[in-house]
């Protein structure tokens, strides 16, 4: 339902249609000869004033939203477009078109306040990860340590068992370093969530990192795989967050290696153009069933 209304250049109501009656209760003789800004809500008039005389000034049409009260003394959401009459290019009137949007306003307050509770739990959460990730470092460090001093007493008295024991060592300190990966991997999602990720761009050879990274982290699988890198192209400078991009390559060759048959190697192609690369990691496991493939970006899938 639309309410239409003609004003004086001073926004004076000079006819009102009847449908202002279904829209805010009042009649349209109530409203003759009086303004907007007397029936608008007191935090909106300031607005209110300065949207009219910026109409009067420009004479570009213009809408907005402003709170009006009702017969019954309660506010509703208006949306008004406002332009001008004019006569022989002369402004002479102003007209306004004005719906209800009360609902559409009451759902938008809706998002924005359980976007503020989730910013709110998002922010708890993260904490408490950083919080728990911290508290847990103190542990490992001394497990790590006294799996490490162990070690060295074996070395020096040289038990009957020696090579059992060390094995049993090298299974802690192991799952002791898988422990912190995970714990980097939970405070890496939970500053991006919450937006706290220090973002630091530099201009650097992604072809270059990538070699790095094969070289020192997949080159000495227990698996025996390695990582057959081919490239394409002459142009792999590319500014982005060197660390960012280390970690997410790195991500995706280790989950590779975790799920790949033993004995298969795993292909990376890097396939530069002056616009773009591209970087395809490929790997021989059993794969993502197509159901699951919408879910993937969901946390810890």
């Amino acid at each position: 339902m639309h309410l239409v209304c003609l004003h004086d250049l001073s926004m004076t109501f000079q006819y009102v249609s009847p449908s202002i009656k279904a829209l805010t209760g009042f009649t349209p003789e109530q409203l003759i000869g009086k303004k907007p800004m007397d029936f608008a809500h007191p935090e909106d008039i300031g607005k209110m004033i300065t949207d009219f005389d910026d109409l009067v000034t420009n004479h570009q049409p213009n809408r907005n939203e402003y709170r009006y009260i009702s017969s019954t003394g309660e506010y509703n959401w208006l949306e008004t477009d406002a332009k001008i009459v004019f006569d022989n290019d002369v402004p002479i009137k102003i007209q306004t078109s004005t719906r209800d949007i009360s609902k559409r306003k009451e759902a938008e307050f809706a998002v924005k306040k359980t976007l503020q509770q989730e910013r709110k739990l998002n922010e708890l959460r993260t904490n408490l990860v950083s919080t728990i990730s911290h508290e847990f470092r103190t542990p490992l460090t001394t497990i790590r340590t006294s799996a490490e001093l162990i070690e060295m007493y074996l070395e020096s008295h040289n038990p009957r068992n020696e090579q059992q024991l060390k094995k049993q060592i090298n299974r802690i300190t192991d799952e002791i370093d898988r422990i912190v990966v995970l714990m980097n991997s939970v405070l890496t999602i939970s500053k991006d969530d919450s937006g706290k990720t220090t973002f630091a761009p530099i201009t650097f050879d992604f072809k270059a990192l990538a070699i790095a990274l094969v070289e020192t982290s997949f080159s000495d699988n227990i698996k025996n795989q390695k990582v057959d890198l081919h490239y394409e192209g002459d142009q792999f400078l590319i500014f982005a967050d060197k660390n960012l991009i280390e970690y997410a390559l790195f991500n995706l060759l280790n989950n590779a290696f975790k799920y790949s048959e033993n004995g298969r190697n795993i292909e990376m192609n890097l396939i530069s153009n002056k616009s773009e690369i591209c970087v395809e990691i490929i790997d021989f496991g059993i794969g993502i069933p197509e159901e699951d493939q919408p879910k993937l970006f969901n946390y810890f899938f």
